[in-house]
Parts: C-alpha cells; structure tokens; sequence
C-alpha cells in the first residue's frame, strides 16, 4: 500500500482572486478569457470566485499571460522582493 501523504491543503482563492484582478485590470471579460483559452466563463468563474484548483497548464497559463506573481501566496512566510 502506498504510504505517501497525498493530502494537499492549499487555499487557492487569493491566487484565483489575483488572477480575477488583473484580468478586469485588462478590461476583459470572462466571456473574451474562454474565447481566447478554450475553457468555459463557469470554469473561468470557479477559478477565480471559488478557489477551485485549475490544470497546471491552465494555472501557467493565466498567471503568464496576466503577469500574476504566486511566490507571495505559495510562500506566504518568506520576504518578497
């Protein structure tokens, strides 16, 4: 039997919320984001409102082509330059 700890306990609505930021920052609705990414405005919307964990390309995605830095959420406890 696998031993491992596979609970994985990570708030993921501040980034999802950061995300939502800078996309409204841009002007651009959700609706014009899942033209461009090919995933649904719903999914979009979990993302950002409910903290729901995104693919890792899709995670990539938006905090590249938004210019979103995650250090300060996934390392809360460590001075950001």
């Amino acid at each position: 039997m696998d031993e491992r700890n596979n609970h994985f306990d990570f708030d993921f609505t501040p980034i999802g919320q950061a995300i939502k930021k800078a996309r409204e920052a841009r002007g651009m609705t959700r609706e014009e984001l899942s033209g461009i990414i090919g995933y649904a405005p719903k999914h979009i919307q979990s993302i950002e409102n409910e903290g729901q964990y995104p693919s890792i390309e899709l995670f990539i995605q938006l905090i590249t082509m938004f210019d979103v830095l995650v250090d300060e959420y996934i390392f809360p406890n460590k001075d950001h330059i």
